[in-house]
């Protein structure tokens, strides 16, 4: 979409502000120029200047609004930021009714800095010390009377530095994205393809690496294949030695450490020394935030590697309890194996303990690999009470009255094997803190709601609550408190369940135990 000019004239003398309109949008020439252009070109012969002529051709046009006063001028610039249709330049009389021209400049500058402000005016009560110290040093200042091709000027390079200050604003928002949102090189190294071949007005532009066999192609932006012939280029210019922006062979050449950007401006004549010194420094941030990338992800790899080799430490020892289990109930065996009534109790120890084994076991494995979700549409209520029944059967489950409120008939699309475990390890989490903790009248409640987005999911219980100290890492691995049994990625693979369904889970502050509240998308 193509920028408006925009310049707002804010003067409380209609004659000033007639004036400054009369120069910065002349009228078009008349029909008796053009007709005696037509009948030059008859008598001497059509002929095709290289150079324009006509010096108001080189200037921009402007979409000119007008305000009396400071307020009226204010309420301009409001107008035109809710319609994101910003002033670029605006022109302010020092001397008017009501606000000055500095105070309405103040105020201007609180809702838009990037407006390129100026003075026009033939008195003033206020110094430049003043004027600088309130209104800022990018100020410009034209006293009364002026000349045509003083107002000219002023506006026209107004317009160029209020781009300028856009153009870098951008660069830098750029720079910001793909430091902070891209954590694949792949993705980010595109980006930049893409951002720079923007910025220049590129029709081709090829990214790829210097291997020791040659090029490799890693993301293409434009319009036909191999525009760029990277063989023939390889042979006029040695890419290795390039470590600035060059223009060479038609190509605009950006080294980015061992990454390459070759482009074809569409306009060269274009490229000047403005655009170079901004690409510049966007090419110094990009790399930058390659460096940043490249280390993000080798220390992802790094945490995941730490994070099995603890949590294969934390199963080689908590593993320890559920096998020693195991082995003295096959020696109790081994010594009385005609006693049906201990060995009956000694096989519900044995799947207790087996149990125990492979949920430490399904855990970890859990963790450490995403495996994709299969969802499938559910009735929330159903699906739950066939969870509560299950868990009625465990220890201290008898002694917890488990409540299913809110809407009855909910349905939803997730994954029921997975998201059991979400469940599952809430509900338990709960009931074991509320039987730990000995809590009179010790319940759950599950409660189903909706948002415009998301069925809602809360279970609360009337226990001690999460302790202050694990709330801010609860969701990281191995963050436990007061566990005997367990690895601490219980509500780790919580997190990474819900991130898969993308919805989200959180930890909210009840008056009374604690309540998880989960949100997934209908």
């Amino acid at each position: 979409m193509k920028i408006k000019s925009r310049l707002l004239i804010i003067d409380d003398e209609e004659i000033v502000r007639d004036s400054i309109r009369e120069i910065l949008t002349p009228e078009e020439e008349d029909n008796f120029s053009l007709d005696l252009g037509e009948a030059s070109a008859d008598l001497f012969g059509d002929t095709q200047e290289v150079i324009e002529r006509n010096p108001r051709s080189l200037h921009p046009h402007f979409d000119i609004v007008e305000a009396k006063n400071g307020e009226e001028g204010l309420q301009r610039v409001k107008e035109s930021l809710e319609a994101n249709e910003p002033f670029n330049v605006i022109f302010i009389d020092m001397r008017m009714p009501g606000w000055d021209g500095l105070t309405t400049c103040v105020e201007i500058r609180k809702i838009d800095p990037k407006a390129q402000i100026s003075f026009i005016t033939a008195f003033t009560d206020r110094s430049i010390d003043e004027i600088i110290k309130l209104a800022g040093g990018d100020v410009g200042y034209l006293s009364k009377p002026f000349i045509p091709e003083e107002i000219l000027q002023l506006a026209t390079k107004s317009l160029y530095d209020w781009a300028r200050l856009t153009n870098l604003e951008k660069l830098l928002e750029i720079i910001g994205e793909i430091g902070l949102g891209t954590t694949q090189l792949k993705t980010l190294l595109t980006n930049i393809l893409h951002q720079i071949a923007d910025y220049i007005g590129s029709d081709y532009a090829v990214l790829g690496k210097l291997e020791a066999d040659g090029f490799e192609e890693i993301s293409v932006m434009g319009i036909g294949k191999e525009r760029i012939k990277i063989d023939v280029l390889s042979e006029k210019i040695d890419l290795k030695a390039i470590h600035d922006i060059q223009y060479t062979e038609g190509l605009l050449v950006c080294p980015l450490e061992q990454y390459y950007i070759l482009a074809v401006p569409s306009k060269p004549e274009l490229f000047n020394q403005e655009k170079i010194y901004l690409l510049r420094l966007f090419v110094e941030n990009a790399v930058r935030a390659i460096h940043n990338s490249e280390l993000n992800e080798e220390l992802l790899k790094r945490e995941k590697l730490s994070a099995v080799g603890q949590a294969i430490s934390m199963v080689m020892h908590d593993i320890r309890n559920p096998i020693a289990h195991l082995t003295n109930i096959g020696q109790l065996i081994q010594m009385n194996p005609g006693d049906s009534s201990q060995n009956e109790t000694m096989a519900q120890l044995i799947l207790k303990s087996t149990d125990n084994a492979l949920n430490i076991i399904t855990d970890v494995l859990d963790f450490t690999k995403n495996a994709s979700i299969h969802k499938k549409e559910i009735t929330l209520k159903n699906w739950l009470d066939e969870i509560i029944s299950r868990l009625k059967g465990r220890d201290g489950f008898e002694t917890v009255d488990i409540n299913i409120t809110g809407m009855q008939d909910a349905t939803i699309e997730l994954d029921p094997k997975k998201m059991d475990r979400v469940i599952i390890n809430l509900v338990n989490n709960s009931v074991e803190a509320l039987v730990d903790n000995k809590t009179e009248a010790p319940r759950v409640e599950i409660n189903i709601s909706e948002d415009d987005a998301n069925l809602i999911l809360k279970i609360r219980d009337n226990g001690p609550g999460i302790p202050e100290e694990i709330k801010a890492k609860l969701f990281e691995a191995f963050v436990t408190k007061n566990k005997v049994d367990g690895t601490g990625l219980g509500l780790a693979i919580v997190k990474q369940i819900i991130d898969a369904h993308k919805g989200f889970i959180k930890l909210n502050d009840p008056e009374l135990g604690a309540e998880f509240e989960i949100g997934l998308p209908k």
